[in-house]
């Protein structure tokens, strides 16, 4: 699987940084490099490009307002200086967002970000002459988990709650805790319904972990702090927790 990419920013030292990162991993095809976004356009409507790197604050239009007019976005990874900008860029579903100045390994997370965007959309296509009955295949009991560099296979039932942070996320476990990239809208759809809810903007819990619901609160077994519930979840909560 190879990504063709682009780099727009306005800033030379930027651009050679980038341009090195790209050439060290061999999966990645830089087509092009610009300092605006409107250098950029030619390619992006004559190229099939699937991730483009772009800073924000540009002289004739921001990384922001040029996202604003594609129609359809490569995967998008913003870079800048400016942290609160971070919000609205994730408004626009950029995939990450890299705060300069970054290392070679802060960039590898958003390549391998990347990557497995593109592998998780791949799908088998199966001929209609061809029917094949299988058995059904055991519902997995667990999540595949990328943090410090290593590859954890963590339970459902031993996930306390998940706390969304930016573009991390923390998973509370019985015994351990994972900081990873990642974000809970993605989680909603991997985490079994019937096991887990979300109670919050920032909070995924496990339903069996519940010990005490008070308020706008929710204490978990193996947590030392309360859960807040967030308004517009809270009748949900509430009658989830009460149909248990």
């Amino acid at each position: 699987m190879k990504l063709n990419c682009i780099v727009i920013d306005d800033e030379f030292p930027a651009r050679e940084l980038l341009t090195d990162f790209i050439k060290k991993v061999p999966n990645l095809e830089l087509l092009d490099r610009f300092d605006s976004p409107l250098k950029a356009l030619a390619v992006l409507q004559s190229n099939k490009v699937d991730l483009m790197f772009i800073d924000i604050q540009m002289p004739e239009i921001s990384g922001i307002d040029f996202l604003k007019t594609l129609r359809h976005k490569p995967m998008v990874v913003i870079t800048s200086a400016y942290q609160e900008y971070a919000l609205e860029g994730y408004s626009l579903d950029v995939m990450d967002y890299l705060l300069k100045p970054f290392s070679f390994d802060r960039f590898m997370q958003s390549v391998n970000k990347a990557f497995d965007r593109v592998a998780d959309k791949e799908t088998v296509v199966v001929q209609p002459e061809v029917v094949t009955v299988q058995a059904a295949e055991p519902a997995k009991d667990y999540l595949l988990v990328k943090a410090d560099y290593k590859i954890h296979r963590i339970k459902f039932n031993n996930i306390i709650c998940i706390e969304g942070m930016r573009e991390y996320v923390t998973y509370f476990c019985d015994k351990e805790k994972y900081v990873a990239l990642e974000s809970l809208r993605s989680l909603e759809g991997l985490l079994p319904e019937k096991d887990f809810i979300r109670v919050h903007k920032s909070y995924i819990i496990n339903i069996d972990k519940i010990t005490t619901f008070y308020g706008n609160q929710i204490k978990l077994a193996g947590l030392d702090k309360y859960i807040p519930i967030g308004k517009s979840y809270k009748d949900i909560v509430q009658k989830r927790i009460m149909e248990q």
